[in-house]
């Protein structure tokens, strides 16, 4: 499903906090992903205050339990939440991750070093026998390997110039 397919959230109207997550749910990240956490993770994009409950989210959510329990452990495996507590109160708070976005996207893009140091092991055990598409492959994977580690390095260098903390908007000097 493409952003296209979703109707534009009306930011001035009272729910488009809900509106994003509800169009973020029909977005699967990794295939199998299941719905609920994506509205999870669309929510704590958006949410006030951005510290979260488990009941704060299934109330605003409209989830069980169970799913919002299931969406938060994820989200925290993948790195993309954490979870604080505050002095007097037993609750357990979850919130967006500084830098969880660039955290979740190394450790889904792990793979491509993994194959492409695969394809340069098989390479070397050929002792030339190797063809063009094992060639290509491990140079495709090794492009993709870097450009994602530049593109993630120049995201935090992005993310250190923004104008408000909490927002997208970037620095003149930028």
């Amino acid at each position: 499903m493409t952003a296209s397919q979703f109707p534009s959230a009306d930011l001035a109207a009272p729910d488009w906090q809900r509106d994003f997550a509800e169009a973020l749910g029909g977005f699967v990240l990794v295939e199998g992903t299941p719905r609920a956490v994506m509205r999870v993770l669309g929510w704590m994009v958006v949410c006030q205050p951005c510290e979260q409950t488990a009941a704060d989210i299934r109330e605003e959510l409209e989830l069980s339990a169970g799913s919002v329990s299931a969406a938060v452990r994820t989200l925290g495996e993948l790195g993309m939440l954490e979870h604080v507590t505050r002095p007097g109160d037993r609750r357990t708070f979850h919130r967006l991750r500084q830098h969880g976005w660039e955290q979740a996207l190394t450790l889904h893009f792990r793979a491509l070093g993994e194959l492409r140091r695969l394809a340069d092991s098989t390479i070397d055990a050929s002792s030339g026998a190797a063809d063009e598409r094992l060639l290509e492959m491990r140079d495709t994977y090794a492009l993709l390997e870097d450009g994602v580690t530049s593109l993630l390095r120049e995201c935090r260098w992005l993310g250190s110039k923004r104008a408000v903390p909490g927002t997208t908007r970037l620095t003149a000097d930028v």
